[in-house]
């Protein structure tokens, strides 16, 4: 992964199960696949500079299609969460700065949105990131692919991809993790509240004029 000028020192934070190298191999593990990208082998993972180079926006736009799945996959976020902690443990610092990278990439900078189809690889890849900018501890590449269902050459893409969006600045601080957390507290509360007034015979549809317009 390009290293970004002026890192600070890592967190002393540490998963708190280390995992076996061998439990792969293990007759309840099992393999998943997320799909395809939508974005082709030759599209950029990383901007261009220079006379000839795009707008920095058009390259984003381009980069950005590297997080985006042809469908959503196959299993929920939760289980994908789940998985990706039983057979490769973070540390809290590792998902709270992940969270600051999506919250950036996807509210602030609205470059990549945060989607069915995007989600999944999003999380893959700010959370390989987050764990080499933050902590000493890293699984291999190969390993860290075949737990989120990809191939070791597109989580080295999306790797780049997330440090070129993020311009680099990939160190958080303390302050930084107090804040995100007290953020996701507040989101927690909202969507528990949220949820509770929406009955569950709650169906969303189509307005009449749009489901004419899209079927035309």
């Amino acid at each position: 992964m390009p290293t970004p000028s002026g890192v600070r020192s890592r967190s002393s934070s540490r998963p708190a199960t280390p995992v076996p190298s061998d439990d792969l191999k293990g007759p309840k593990y099992r393999g998943i696949v997320i799909g395809s990208p939508e974005a082709q082998h030759h599209e950029p993972s990383a901007r261009d500079v220079g006379v000839d180079a795009e707008p920095v926006h058009i390259q984003q736009i381009a980069i950005a299609r590297k997080f985006y799945s042809r469908k959503p996959p196959p299993i929920t976020l939760l289980d994908y969460l789940m998985r990706l902690q039983r057979y490769c443990p973070m540390s809290t610092a590792v998902y709270l700065a992940a969270a600051s990278y999506i919250y950036k990439l996807a509210v602030e900078d609205k470059v990549v949105p945060v989607t069915g189809r995007t989600v999944h690889r999003l999380l893959l890849g700010t959370l390989r990131v987050a764990m080499k900018a933050l902590e000493d501890l890293r699984y291999p590449q190969a390993r860290f692919a075949g737990v989120g269902g990809v191939r070791e050459s597109e989580l080295q893409k999306l790797e780049i991809s997330v440090c070129y969006l993020m311009d680099f600045e990939l160190q958080v601080s303390p302050t930084s993790l107090y804040s995100n957390t007290l953020r996701l507290q507040q989101a927690g509360v909202q969507a528990t509240a949220y949820n509770a007034k929406v009955p569950s015979s709650f169906r969303p549809k189509m307005p009449e004029a749009a489901r004419t317009e899209v079927t035309a």
